[in-house]
């Protein structure tokens, strides 16, 4: 009995360890890490898994949203605050009030990871 105690804890740790890290508690994971995460539970059902957009979101790779486009802080905004429908045709976006600003900054480090790998400034 104490064995499965044991084996249910060890498992209940990794389970809320996972949540943590997916929501944007620190971790030896980096920020475009947690912000994969992150980003696969709030953001990807609208703008895909692959960041390229549904019909219910427009694509993030899209040039309109790259960082000579629209900086950081517009995105951040974005996701804070929610957009009017402005650029494409799928109704307003709405904010997320749930995300810290940490949580959304990782976000966004993501988001820049995936427009241009290459690119690694800030």
């Amino acid at each position: 009995m104490r064995a499965v105690r044991l084996l249910l804890a060890g498992v209940g740790t990794g389970v809320l360890a996972t949540v943590a890290a997916a929501c944007g508690a620190d971790s030896a994971r980096s920020a475009a890490d947690r912000g994969e995460a992150i980003y696969g539970a709030n953001c990807a059902q609208c703008h895909g898994d692959d960041l390229a957009g549904t019909e219910r979101g427009p694509s993030l790779l899209a040039a309109a949203y790259r960082r000579d486009e629209l900086p950081d802080a517009a995105i951040a905004d974005a996701i804070r605050n929610g957009v009017d429908a402005r650029l494409w045709d799928y109704g307003p976006m709405p904010a997320n009030g749930a995300l810290s600003d940490a949580q959304i900054d990782a976000v966004v480090e993501f988001l820049r990871a995936q427009q241009d790998p290459t690119d690694v400034s800030p």
